[in-house]
């Protein structure tokens, strides 16, 4: 594998959840921002807005809003991140009205948003930053709307908190390269023998460094995620909030 700096900047990841008590300068906080933005973006529709979290109520309730997940409210930089085809809406008056409200243009709006998030976060770890990304703000979407003021056809995806880590936790397994990556059609799936071995290298991953009592490997984990965390009124804003509610032009 060939290195350099930013290889293995990327190599070295793990969400970091513990920061020092040291506040992130303006300076670093704009140049992130800036990163951010040379993203890609489908089209140039730039169909994403990023909302820095300081109010302390706020921080409160997107913890309570994620289940207890304290980083919310101790991390010095928490940054919102929307999928947005308001701002198009406005700005660029379409023709025909319902393509906003079609599931491609959805799509586009998330895309963008997500690259954003992950250049982000790309840049602050440069910076000596380390963070995590949290998506159980979903767990009260329309809540996450009222709180911060969001307009028709803005979908608030995931917060980013980052600060100076405290510590910095071992990576956790990955799959093996062959079982997300193949060339000119989908990849096999891992094999009983394979699978299980990831299973228990996952399993010994959570027993040796962490603290949670559960013996459970990928595959239980996996399954507990889906089911306890299904969050079908995700859906339902989606629809109050505009979107996926077209399926075919303006006649």
């Amino acid at each position: 594998m060939i290195h350099n700096e930013t290889i293995d900047l990327l190599l070295a990841h793990s969400s970091v959840r513990q920061y020092q008590d040291k506040p992130v300068s303006q300076e670093v906080v704009d140049t992130i921002l800036n990163c951010a933005q040379r993203a890609p973006t489908s089209s140039y529709l730039q169909s994403y807005t990023i909302i820095q979290v300081e109010d302390k109520e706020k921080r409160a309730a997107l913890m309570e809003f994620s289940g207890g997940q304290k980083w919310l409210v101790n991390a010095p930089l928490v940054l919102l991140f929307c999928g947005d085809l308001h701002r198009d809406d406005q700005l660029l008056h379409p023709a025909d009205q319902n393509v906003l409200h079609n599931a491609e243009l959805f799509t586009v709006a998330v895309s963008d948003a997500s690259l954003v998030a992950q250049r982000a976060f790309i840049a602050a770890q440069a910076l000596g930053l380390g963070g995590v990304i949290v998506g159980g703000v979903r767990n009260e979407t329309a809540k996450m709307a009222r709180l911060f003021d969001l307009p028709e056809l803005v979908f608030p995806l995931y917060v980013l908190c980052l600060g100076y880590p405290e510590s910095v936790p071992v990576q956790r397994p990955r799959f093996e390269t062959r079982f997300i990556h193949a060339v000119d059609r989908y990849p096999a799936l891992p094999d009983p023998d394979a699978l299980a071995a990831y299973d228990n290298e996952v399993r010994e991953y959570f027993l040796k460094h962490t603290s949670d009592p559960n013996e459970f490997g990928w595959i239980a984990r996996g399954q507990h995620a889906i089911s306890s965390k299904p969050r079908y009124a995700v859906g339902e804003y989606l629809k109050e909030a505009g979107f996926l509610t077209k399926t075919e032009p303006s006649v």
